[in-house]
Order: C-alpha cells, then structure tokens, then sequence
C-alpha cells in the first residue's frame, strides 16, 4: 500500500478571506505562527530563536568595503563542520551572515580550500575544542591543522572579554539583535534557515543536534565582544587581537566613496595627476611643484600672458586682450596684389562643378580645369591617356591584387560561425582545423564550456568539478572532452544536458593522477548531449 502526505498551509484554506487569513495568524502567539500557519515544525519545548524568517532575511547585495568582516568556524567530522562570513554594518550595528558552508567528514585541508575560497585575509574565530588533538592529525591541534593548510585562524580560541564562553549569553545577543532588526541572513543560505527552523531546546535545554552553523554563528558574538570596546591598541603580549583592514574606506566627514588609489611609491613635492580615463587612480606627474610659473596677484579675463623678466618661472598680465588679435572677417591689402607666376586663380578655385576635381584631363600641358563626376558608383581612373570619372575595369585589377587580408575581415568564416553555421561565408584548412583543437577549460566546482569556440575541450582539474550545460552546441557535431587529475584524485559529475548512453560507465567518476580519460560522444540537440564513451588510457 502506498502513501501519500499533502501539506497545506492556512494559504490553501479558499474559504477563508485574505483578512479573515490575517486575523487568525495574528491570534497566534508571534514563534507559533510559522508552524500553526505554514506547518514548519516546532521541537522539544520550544524554537530557541521565536522569529519570523522574514523578519531576519534579506536578499543579497553586494557589500561595502569598509565594513568589517569575518569568519567563525565550527569543527566537526561525524557531524558537519560549519563555516559562516558575517559583515558588520557598524554605523547601523547590523550584523549580516552572508555566506555558509557545512559538510561532513573533510579533513581540514579540503575545509580550508573550500573556505579560502572566500578570501585568503578573512580571519576565522573557533571555538576552544579546535585545541584539542586528534589522532588523524599526528598530535597537532585542530585549529594548528587548518592554519597550516593557509586559513586565517585568529591565534586563540573565541570567548568573551572576561574569557567566558557562555552558550546562552551567545545565543540572547542573536535573539536580541534578531529582535530589534540588527541581524541579518542572505535569503540564499538554505542550510542556515533550515538549522534555524529546528534549532530548539528539550526540557530547558539546547539540543545539540543540527546547530553547526548555529554554533559557528554564535563564535561571532564571542570574538567581536572580546575584540572590541574601549582600550588601547593591541601589542604582540595580548592573548588575542582582530584588526580589520578597511581598503577603500571613505573619509569621516568626505563626500567621496573612498574609492582612489595613488601609486606605490612616488617622489615628495611632485604634482598627482589621473592615470587613465576612470577618474579613479591617480599617479606621479614627474612635475614638481617648484617647476610652475607663479602668476600675478591679479590679471583682466581674456589678457594674455607673457614672462615677467627672464627667470622663465613668473607671467604677469600683458594688457593685451585676445580679442585684440582676432582676424577681420574679410582681409584687406595695401598696393597691388598679385600672386606668383603659375598660381591658380582665385575664381578658377572658388567656382568650380559640385562634384569634381582640378587637374588635367589630357596628357599634355595647359590650364587646369574641373574633371566632373557624372554620375554615382564611378571612379577616378586613367583610361587611353585620358584623366576621368566613370566604372572599374577588369585590365585595371592586376593578379594578387585581392588578397586573402581583405578576404579575411568579411569573406572567410570565423570558427565560431563555423560552429554555428551562422554565416555563407568561405571556410580555409586553417579554420576547419582550428574547429577539432582542444579549447583549454578552466577549472572550477561548476565548469563552463562554449562550443562556439570548439567541440573538443582540456580540462586539468584542480579540484572536484561538475561540468556545466555546454552553451552553443550544434546537433549532429560530436565532441570530445579530455581530463586529467591535478595534485590528487578528482570527481567529474555532469550537468543535466549531458546524459551517458546506456552501458557507459555511471557518473560521477573518479580520475587518477596517473590517468587521462576522454568522454567522447555527439551533439542531440542543444540542450541533449549524449555520452557514448569513457575511456581511460
């Protein structure tokens, strides 16, 4: 006998009214509604964190630069460990979690790649278990394991100012700040809200049962509150001290974004000026300030400028106006003018055919006289002697004188048009072969591939990959996809356009280090790409 559950929410109840929806939502008390309205489960005694999810999530966006950040770590192998990026509005005093990770059963090498990820800077708070040893580890504490592999771990442990590390006091900071709209979560991080919604207690206390991002959220609180406050700047003897670096910051009373850079080095007294176009960085002019003419006191608008005295460094207000020396609308001679022997006319140059030129039109000498163009789509050429306008003829084009460069730019197809079969044009043997070369693929946990640029790809994975759904592929065209391991096995998974032919060996697959392997297989349609082979050599 088969089952089947349906969940309903008071949204699927047509016989209500949305105001009578309203009403009795609002009867509820406020950490009920979500599970009596919506059927989000309540545990034990109670959600620990009694808010609406919409209270707390908001969309992404891209953050500010000067706004501190960092990140809190919760160790783990049985159980995931967790990982979150928080920013801190300071000015406003929200706190943002805006990334997340949580897997388990991964050595610290494989968190800290995928966490590093996220800025090699980042600094990490942890908590005190990350002192503990472990046997995988060769006696060397778990925090000591992650900084190691090149994580920014803070050099102790998160507690608070007076070295507590009360779970409870962490949690009333987040439910307090929750409260009062002073924390926020990117809608996008699904594994969060999903610990959120179960995270509760059972007989007054915490189940400590799918809380790990919970736990590394609440590591936040712990750092900051021990980092920050009133004191004096850290020294080398303090048990820890965070110092965030705020590229880019803005000036406390300035207009500006805080987004101009100056050159690495420049020499003193030289004058700045732009580098390039953006507005943005500036540079050494190699200028000095010393090298600029001093003007006068004061000058009329308009007046020109001329050195005062021979020092070449001070101008001084020559009285005369610009306007002074501006040419008279129609010049005027003294005498007799005459223009030199051979000059061409004044009225041979101003009247002339609307469409011609001056010159000879016969092979001999005499006076110039306007060769007229009759007629569009002519030229000028020299026919029988004769200067004129009128068509191309085929004694006029010597051999070679069409070369493949004119061709190139409008007749010989590109290999991307190629591919596409998107143009008539002309294909060569350099093109057609360029078509089954390997276009180098870069490495990424989701790998792209535009066929336009070629049916047959490379791949040096550098970690676990998924190749992507191949854009601008051409049914009937086959391919060809080459990887290798880079550094130390790798997993190849497939998107969903690509489908192995049945009796071809089941993804994802493993590749060796000491193995090439090709998938070979045919373009279905653009969005079907089947697999007909792997094959290890």
């Amino acid at each position: 006998m088969s089952r089947h559950v349906t969940f309903m929410t008071i949204d699927d109840a047509g016989h209500y009214s949305s105001e009578q929806r309203a009403e009795i939502v609002a009867a509820y008390p406020e950490h009920e509604r979500e599970a009596r309205a919506k059927g989000i489960p309540v545990l034990g005694s109670g959600r620990i964190f009694p808010v609406a999810e919409e209270t707390i999530a908001c969309e992404p966006f891209k953050l500010p630069r000067w706004w501190p950040r960092i990140g809190a770590l919760d160790f783990g192998w049985d159980h995931p460990s967790a990982a979150v990026e928080l920013a801190w509005d300071t000015e406003a005093d929200v706190v943002y979690v805006t990334k997340a990770h949580r897997a388990s059963q991964q050595t610290p090498a494989m968190q800290a790649l995928a966490l590093k990820a996220w800025g090699e800077w980042l600094p990490f708070a942890w908590p005190r278990d990350g002192r503990r040893e472990t046997l995988e580890g060769a006696g060397v504490a778990l925090a000591r394991q992650y900084a190691a592999h090149g994580l920014n771990m803070l050099t102790s442990h998160a507690r608070f100012a007076d070295g507590s590390v009360s779970v409870e006091a962490g949690l009333m900071d987040m439910l307090d700040r929750m409260q009062s709209g002073r924390f926020k979560v990117f809608s996008t991080l699904a594994a969060w809200f999903e610990e959120f919604r179960l995270y509760h207690r059972k007989n007054g206390q915490v189940v400590k049962l799918r809380d790990d991002l919970m736990a590394a959220t609440r590591y936040r609180k712990l750092t900051l509150a021990y980092v920050s406050g009133a004191g004096t700047l850290p020294t080398s003897t303090d048990g820890i001290w965070l110092i965030f670096t705020r590229a880019g910051d803005k000036g406390a009373d300035g207009t500006g974004v805080g987004d101009f850079t100056g050159p690495a080095s420049s020499v003193t007294d030289n004058i700045v000026t732009f580098a390039g176009t953006t507005g943005k960085a500036g540079k050494d002019s190699g200028v000095a300030v010393g090298s600029l003419v001093a003007g006068p006191a004061s000058a009329a608008a308009d007046n020109i400028a001329t050195f005062n005295g021979t020092t070449g460094k001070l101008v001084k207000d020559s009285g005369v106006a610009v306007a002074s020396l501006a040419p008279k609308a129609n010049a005027s001679f003294t005498g007799t003018f005459s223009p030199p022997a051979n000059a061409i006319a004044l009225n041979t140059l101003a009247d002339s055919a609307a469409v011609s030129v001056l010159g000879r039109s016969a092979n001999s000498s005499g006076a110039r006289a306007d060769i007229a163009a009759g007629s569009d789509d002519t030229l000028l050429r020299r026919v029988s002697s004769a200067l004129g306008f009128g068509q191309l003829t085929a004694g006029m084009v010597p051999a070679g004188l069409v070369t493949y460069a004119m061709l190139a730019s409008a007749a010989i197809a590109s290999n991307s048009e190629f591919q596409l079969g998107t143009a008539n044009k002309l294909l060569t043997a350099a093109a057609l072969k360029s078509t089954v070369a390997y276009q180098t693929l870069t490495s990424g946990a989701s790998v792209s591939w535009d066929m336009s640029l070629g049916n047959n790809a490379s791949l040096a994975a550098s970690t676990n990959v998924t190749i992507g759904n191949p854009t601008n592929a051409v049914p009937q065209f086959g391919f060809v996809l080459k990887i290798t391991a880079v550094t130390s096995a790798r997993t190849v998974s497939l998107s969903a356009n690509l489908v192995p032919a049945a009796g071809v060996e089941s993804f994802p697959i493993t590749i060796q280090t000491t193995e090439t392997v090709f998938l070979a297989g045919f373009v279905d349609t653009a969005s079907r790409l089947v697999i007909t082979s792997v094959l290890r050599t």
